[in-house]
């Protein structure tokens, strides 16, 4: 027989910052978390911390942090940091610390409401819900904005199988994306400039933008790959579906930002695809 281990805990949060006096809005998060007794990934449940961590097999060489506990917290946002032989894919994103796989849409108007952890055989299941697509536009049906993602180890590669409407967050320490757009190759490199005050954007030999105080955006349509080699990360592969793809990256003055953003929900706000089918492949140390 199987047994389930299940725990629905309503959060109901209202803290306050003594620093600089700011005081974070209340916000509740249901969490669902089920495991099968034939599991491989174990799951550790940190109410006081808003995460759950799971850990395949022995839990030393690839580990999920789930984190979901909103904007409310400024120090670590909503999603999943994958940590694989103990390298943590995450980085600084607007004066805090966001994920690789980032499932919220809107800092401001988007809030997640549920998370569901269930963990079955090789398979562990992740589950963000919050708001409905009016959030991204009025015109939007009242359905419950969601990004799924299933986790499984497939030799020396992660396999993350995605579903909905997401961010991905790679690094600008030295980025290298090769994109399948409309069946064309398209090659885009981020790194930071020679005094490190900008991060510079180029096809991989001409310099298309500089981004110091502001930000860089391009669009890409029906994008069905993209290759990503990070310095940081390590090497990222992505089968997918989406009618169009935003890349966008982000410098301000005095705001540390590490991460540029791989915007999936623009295939709702500009094509009307409300949810994107991908297949994302980590390779493990």
């Amino acid at each position: 027989m199987t047994q389930l281990q299940r725990v629905k805990t309503c959060l109901a949060l209202l803290q306050m910052c003594l620093v600089g006096g700011l005081v974070a809005a209340s916000s509740s998060v249901e969490v669902d978390i089920l495991r099968s007794d034939n599991a491989s990934w174990t799951l550790e449940h940190e109410p006081e911390a808003y995460r759950i961590l799971a850990r395949l097999d022995s839990g030393k060489e690839v580990v999920l942090e789930i984190d979901y506990d909103g904007p409310a917290d400024k120090q670590h946002l909503v999603g999943v940091t994958p940590i694989l032989g103990g390298r943590r894919l995450e980085g600084a994103f607007w004066g805090s610390t966001a994920p690789l796989i980032y499932p919220q849409l809107d800092p401001e108007e988007h809030q997640i409401e549920r998370v569901l952890v269930h963990s079955k055989g090789a398979a562990l299941r992740v589950r963000f819900e919050g708001g409905d697509y009016q959030v991204l536009n009025p015109a939007g049906s009242n359905e419950p904005l969601f990004m799924e993602a299933v986790f499984r180890r497939k030799g020396d590669r992660l396999e993350v199988l995605l579903y909905g409407l997401y961010y991905l967050l790679p690094s600008q320490a030295g980025t290298r994306i090769e994109l399948t757009a409309a069946g064309e190759k398209v090659t885009r490199e981020v790194k930071p400039s020679v005094d490190g005050q900008a991060s510079v954007v180029s096809d991989g030999s001409v310099v298309i933008g500089t981004v110091s105080d502001s930000r860089h955006l391009e669009y890409f349509d029906k994008v069905t790959r993209v290759e990503i080699d990070d310095i940081l990360f390590g090497r990222l592969e992505l089968d997918t579906f989406v009618e169009r793809l935003q890349i966008q990256v982000n410098r301000q003055a005095g705001v540390p930002i590490g991460l540029l953003e791989l915007d999936f929900d623009h295939s709702f706000k500009d094509r009307g695809q409300r949810r994107v089918m991908s297949r994302l492949s980590i390779e493990l140390p």
